[in-house]
C-alpha cells in the first residue's frame, strides 16, 4: 500500500493542494492487490522497445478516463533511457503540451531523495556519521532531549525519528521565512523513542536539509547543483518556494476537475524545500535513476561510491523482518516477485512516483498535473507501474491460502481499532485519528476480518505466526503483521508495501465508533435544547439552549474543515478553526450553571419531567463533549 503525501506544504505524506491537503493516508489506495507475491519466480523481460506503447496506451486511456491533463514519463532500463515522454497538457485552458524535456512538473517529496542523496555523499566523506546523535550538527536548532536514545540521521531516513506529524489538514499560518526558523518554529512534540515506529516525516527530513547546509557551509540548492545535479546534466531540475518569473512559462499547473473538466490553478508557495518545492523534467530524472541503477555515476560522472549506493539501497528498518520497509531514504516494496525501491510525492495537484528495481536496472518516474476525478491520480499511477512491471516480468498464479487450524481460539485477542502513527498528538488535529483507522474482528471462520477506512471488511488468514493475507485473493502481495508485547497483548498492525507508518491499538474511547455515537447523540440532544429554549422561554433553558447551539455551530464547522477543507481557500482554515473552537470553549464555560441549574431543578422538582429529563440530558451531553474537546485540544488550550 502506498501513500500519498505532501501537500505544498509537506510530502510524501498525504497530498493535494497547498494547505488543502487532504489526510494522506485516506486517499491511499490497495491496488497492490493486483500484484503477486514476493518469493515469485521472475519470468524473462520483455523487449524494452515494446515498452513505449504499453506506456503511451494505459497514460493516455487515464488522462481521458479519469480527467487528468498532462503527464510526464521517464523509463531507464540496462543503461539506457527506454522512454521519456509527454502526455496531454501542461496547462488545460491553454491547452499548452507537456515536452518530456522542458516541462517543469512540481514533484514534491521525491525531492526527499536528493536530500538522502545529499546526506549519503556527506557520509561517505566523513563529515556525517550516520548513527551520530543530529544535535551534533545543530548549532541553532535545540531539540528537545525527550529520550535518553540519540535521534540520528539513520532514524530520520526511515522516518522513524518520533516526532508527531503535524499540518495535516489545518493550516499553522504564514510559512516561516528561513528553513532554520521553520524547524524552530514548527517543532512537532517528540512522541515516541527514535527507531521505535516509523512516521514519514516532512520535519524530520528538512532537519536532513539543514544539517547538510550546517555541515558544507553552503544552501542546501547550491550544494545539490554543484554536487549532484550539475555533475550528472541535471540542469532543468530546482528546489524553489515559489517558481521564478523566468521558470512559469515552462511550468505545468496543478488542476482540480470541475463538472468534469480539469481546471489550471496558479502556483502557490511550498513551506520548505525538501518536502514539496521540487520542480524537475522526466529527461532529468531519468539521469539521476540511472546514477542510482549504475553504481553512483552516470555518464563518467560519480556522485556516490558504489558500495555507499548499496549501502543506501539495501533494507535499514522495518516493523517486521517479513515485511518491507525502509532503506536510506527510499521506501521498499514487494510486488511481481520483484523487490523495488522508491519515493512518492503528493503535492499541489501532482502526483509523482519514481521507483528502482536494483537488481534488474531498471527505473520508472510518472507524474500528473491534476488529482483527476475522485483523486484518481494516485490510482493512476500504480496502475501505470503494475502494468509495466506485468509487461517486464508475469507473474504465476498462487494457490489459495489455508486457514491455520488453531487459529479461532486465538483471533478474539486481535479484535480491536488501530490507528496511524502518521498523526498529531498534541494538536486539534489528534482528533482526526480515528478517519485512519482498521479494525479488525474475528470473522468465526478461523479467519480476521479487517476493515480499512472506506472499504468492506475483507477476510485474512493466518500465514505464520501474526502475520496474515488475503483469505480470496492468492495473487496479492499485501500481508498485515500484528505484534504482541510481553504479556502477550496485541499492540500493533503492519502493513505490507506501507512502511510510512505503524498502526497502534486504541482504547475504546478513541474509537471511531465511539466518536461517531457519541457525536450523534450529543448533536441530537443540543439540537432538543434548542428546540426546548424556543418552546419554553425562560433563563434556565436558555441557558442550555445556548449551549447546544454553541456546540452545534462548533460541530458545524468542525464538520465542513474536515469534509470540505480541499475547497477552503488558505486563510478561511485558521480563521473557521478559531471560530469553532471559541464557539465550543463559549459552551464549555456556561456548562458548569447549567450543571447547577439541573442539580437544583431535581431537588425542587421544580418544572416539567419532561422538561427536565431534556435539559438534563443535554447538559450531561455537553459535560461529556467537553471531556472529549479536552482530549483532543479542541478547546484551543495549549494545543
Amino acid at each position: 500500500m502506498f501513500p500519498s503525501t505532501g501537500e505544498v506544504r509537506y510530502t510524501c505524506g498525504m497530498p493535494s493542494t497547498p494547505h488543502r491537503a487532504a489526510p494522506g493516508l485516506s486517499a491511499l489506495v490497495l491496488v497492490l492487490a493486483l500484484a503477486v507475491p514476493a518469493w515469485a519466480e521472475v519470468p524473462q523481460r520483455a523487449e524494452a522497445a515494446s515498452l513505449e506503447p504499453l506506456v503511451e496506451r494505459v497514460v493516455t486511456r487515464q488522462l481521458a478516463a479519469y480527467r487528468i491533463p498532462g503527464a510526464t514519463v521517464a523509463v531507464v532500463r540496462d543503461g539506457q533511457v527506454v522512454l521519456a515522454r509527454g502526455y496531454g497538457d501542461a496547462d488545460a485552458g491553454k491547452h499548452t503540451p507537456v515536452v518530456a524535456d522542458t516541462t517543469l512538473f512540481r514533484v514534491a517529496s521525491l525531492g526527499k531523495l536528493f536530500v538522502w542523496t545529499a546526506v549519503m555523499q556527506l557520509a561517505e566523506r566523513g563529515r556525517l556519521d550516520l548513527d551520530a546523535d543530529i544535535q551534533t550538527y545543530l548549532e541553532d536548532v535545540r531539540l528537545p532531549a525527550t529520550y535518553a536514545r540519540p535521534l540520528t540521521l539513520a532514524h530520520l531516513m526511515a522516518h522513524a525519528g518520533g516526532f508527531e506529524v503535524r499540518e495535516r489538514l489545518w493550516s499553522e499560518g504564514p510559512p516561516p521565512g528561513t528553513l532554520a526558523e521553520y524547524l524552530r518554529e514548527r517543532m512537532p512534540a517528540r512522541v515516541r523513542p527514535p527507531g521505535a515506529f516509523s512516521a514519514y516525516s516532512d520535519y524530520g527530513t528538512s532537519l536532513a536539509e539543514h544539517i547538510v547546509e550546517r555541515v558544507s557551509g553552503q544552501p542546501f540548492e547550491q550544494y545539490l547543483r554543484e554536487n549532484v545535479l550539475e555533475p550528472l546534466g541535471m540542469r532543468r531540475t530546482f528546489f524553489r518556494r515559489t517558481v521564478p518569473p523566468e521558470l512559469a512559462a515552462d511550468m505545468a499547473l496543478g488542476h482540480t476537475v470541475e463538472k468534469g473538466t480539469p481546471r489550471a490553478l496558479p502556483l502557490e508557495q511550498v513551506v520548505v524545500a525538501s518536502s514539496g518545492s521540487m520542480l524537475t523534467t522526466a529527461t532529468d530524472l531519468a539521469r539521476f535513476m540511472l546514477a542510482h541503477l549504475q553504481g553512483g555515476q552516470h555518464e563518467g560522472h560519480r556522485i556516490l561510491r558504489e558500495e555507499t549506493v548499496r549501502r543506501m539501497h539495501r533494507q535499514h528498518f522495518s516493523h517486521d523482518p517479513r515485511l518491507s520497509g525502509w532503506a536510506h531514504g527510499f521506501m521498499e516494496f514487494h510486488l511481481n516477485g520483484q523487490r523495488l525501491i522508491g519515493h512518492l510525492g503528493d503535492a499541489y495537484l501532482f502526483h509523482s512516483l519514481l521507483v528502482l528495481i536494483p537488481e534488474h536496472g531498471m527505473g520508472l518516474f510518472v507524474s500528473y498535473n491534476g488529482l483527476g476525478e475522485k483523486d484518481a491520480a494516485q490510482r493512476a499511477r500504480m496502475e501505470l507501474l503494475l502494468a509495466v512491471l506485468e509487461h517486464d516480468s508475469p507473474a504465476p498464479p498462487s494457490d489459495l491460502p489455508v486457514p491455520t487450524r488453531d487459529f479461532a481460539g486465538r483471533a478474539a485477542r486481535f479484535a480491536g481499532a488501530y490507528q496511524t502513527t502518521w498523526r498529531a498528538y498534541h494538536t486539534a488535529e489528534a482528533s482526526l485519528g480515528w478517519r485512519q483507522e482498521f479494525r479488525v474482528r474475528d470473522g468465526g471462520d478461523g479467519a480476521l476480518l479487517i476493515r480499512r477506512p472506506g472499504h468492506a471488511p475483507r477476510r485474512w488468514v493466518e500465514e505464520e505466526p501474526l502475520l496474515f493475507r488475503p483469505a480470496d485473493d492468492p495473487s496479492s502481495p499485501e500481508h498485515v503483521a500484528f505484534r504482541e508485547d510481553e504479556a502477550g497483548h496485541i499492540t500493533h498492525l503492519f502493513l505490507e508495501n506501507h512502511p510510512m507508518a505503524a498502526y497502534e491499538r486504541v482504547p475504546w474511547y478513541e474509537t471511531s465508533a465511539f466518536t461517531y455515537g457519541l457525536l450523534a447523540v450529543c448533536a441530537a440532544l443540543f439540537a432538543l435544547a434548542v428546540l426546548m429554549g424556543v418552546l419554553h422561554r425562560s433563563p434556565d433553558t436558555f441557558l442550555v439552549a445556548a449551549i447546544g447551539l454553541l456546540h452545534l455551530l462548533f460541530l458545524s464547522g468542525f464538520t465542513l474543515l474536515v469534509r470540505r477543507h480541499g475547497e477552503l481557500e488558505y486563510g478561511d482554515t485558521p480563521w473557521l478553526l478559531g471560530a469553532s473552537m471559541s464557539s465550543a470553549l463559549g459552551a464549555v464555560v456556561l456548562t458548569p450553571g447549567a450543571l447547577a441549574w439541573s442539580a437544583r431543578a431535581w431537588w425542587r422538582r421544580s418544572g416539567r419531567l419532561a422538561l427536565r429529563l431534556t435539559l438534563t440530558g443535554a447538559t450531561l451531553a455537553a459535560t461529556a463533549f467537553a471531556a472529549w474537546l479536552h482530549h483532543w485540544h479542541l478547546l484551543g488550550l495549549g494545543a
